[in-house]
């Protein structure tokens, strides 16, 4: 096999550009190495190539350097160009291969190995802002999003944290302010919200400060609706209240109103035993008896004593219909709530008044069902029966808005006869 000092210009200028790459190579491992701190076999190995791949370039330069200037190599070139091509070219070629080995390995360190720069990838990546500082602002770190945040607050990215810091407390951002203390809140024109925190942390015992932005949009607008919702329960809450008065009011006259009724009842009721006691001759004149009555009425008039209610609404009812010649044909048992059996009592009234007045009959009949949601009241009459459409006015007119206002439907027909439905929902207080 041939001497390398025998092989052509151009050939050994083509063994010097290949020396020239691995020795390049080998010095790129080397410094990747150090800056991976590794102390370890890959450092030493790192050198040796190094080391091998500057013997071989300098020794290829040699024997280049004594061709040109015409005398007999006594140096490194004198070795090399002695050496057979084949095996320098090997040797190269396992340069070559020991130094992509190693590029591979330490690539593959790489992904698994937390450097600087891995460091500063996770922190762009984060979606709050984060920036570490000295005590005098000079930043450490900072990543992506901080700046964005202070690029779109001041129009430059982050300098100084502490001239950061003093312009977000004293409000010089071109943001919307929602909260100075204990933290500062602002709102960005794109509608973000950013909730800035600064603590102190000890890297190495020196102290470091921590700056983090935190993207508290979500909750932001959570806490709004929130307050919405709180404000609109307070006024309903306020109307409730203001409602409460007004039915214990309504209550209380209602119930003064009743009892104003049963006073008139019991004087009309003492006045008209009174002119019967005159009608009586002396000798069946009960003195005591109508005294006793007139007591009693007297001591509700001065309060010293409450009327007392001796008979049903419906039993009243049922006086009044004989007062008129009226018979209540009932159908079912009138309800015991007082809900439903007021608009039923109601009904009737309004009935009773019809058919004597517009009907001119004798007898009123009353249906009364019910099953587990609903109570049906049917009233009819024997009378004359309408000419024409029942016109809603006055009492019917009442009584309907009495039914609407407990839940229920009125219906009303004229013929064959006069009739009215009535649907109440049961168990509605």
């Amino acid at each position: 096999m041939s001497r390398y000092d025998t092989l052509s210009n151009a050939t050994q200028g083509f063994f010097g550009v290949f020396a020239l790459l691995l020795m390049a190579g080998a010095v790129y491992l080397l410094v990747s190495v150090c800056s991976m701190r590794r102390r370890d076999w890959r450092l030493a190995f790192s050198v040796l190539l190094t080391a091998i791949a500057v013997l071989l370039l300098q020794g290829i330069g040699d024997v280049s350097n004594c061709k040109v200037n015409g005398f007999t190599p006594v140096n490194l070139g004198k070795m090399t160009g002695a050496m057979p091509y084949g095996v320098l070219a090997a040797l190269l070629t396992l340069m070559a291969s020991a130094e992509a080995a190693l590029l591979q390995h330490l690539r593959q360190q790489r992904k698994t190995m937390l450097t600087s720069m891995s460091v500063k990838e996770s922190l762009d990546a984060l979606p709050d802002g984060i920036c570490f500082f000295h005590a005098d602002g000079q930043p450490l770190l900072v990543n992506m999003r901080m700046n964005r945040i202070s690029a779109e607050l001041f129009g430059t990215t982050l300098l100084n944290a502490d001239a950061f810091l003093q312009s977000l407390r004293h409000g010089e951002e071109k943001a919307e302010f929602l909260r100075t203390e204990p933290t500062v809140i602002v709102r960005t024109e794109d509608g973000k919200v950013w909730d800035f925190r600064v603590r102190t942390l000890t890297v190495r015992r020196a102290a470091v400060q921590e700056l983090i932005a935190y993207d508290v949009t979500e909750q932001h607008h959570l806490g709004e609706e929130l307050d919405a919702r709180n404000a609109a329960l307070k006024r309903v809450n306020e109307r409730l209240r203001r409602y409460s008065r007004e039915v214990e009011r309504s209550t209380m006259e209602k119930e003064l109103l009743t009892a104003k009724m049963r006073v008139h009842d019991d004087v009309g009721r003492s006045l008209l035993a009174f002119r019967a006691y005159l009608d009586q001759p002396m000798a069946e004149r009960n003195r005591d008896a109508l005294l006793l009555l007139w007591r009693q009425t007297v001591a509700v008039l001065r309060n010293e004593a409450s009327p007392v209610r001796r008979c049903s609404d419906w039993e009243l009812l049922s006086k009044a219909a004989q007062s008129v010649d009226v018979q209540i044909v009932q159908d079912g048992e009138v309800p015991e709530n007082d809900r439903e059996r007021a608009v039923i009592i109601a009904a009737v009234h309004e009935c009773l008044t019809n058919t004597v007045k517009h009907a001119k009959g004798n007898k009123l009949y009353l249906k009364l069902c019910s099953n587990e949601t609903v109570l049906t009241a049917t009233l009819t009459n024997n009378g004359i029966p309408p000419t024409g459409a029942i016109c809603e006015t006055g009492g019917l007119l009442n009584l309907r808005n009495t039914v609407e206002t407990a839940g229920g439907t009125m219906k009303t027909e004229a013929t064959p006869r006069f009739l009215l439905r009535i649907e109440l929902p049961k168990g509605v207080c």
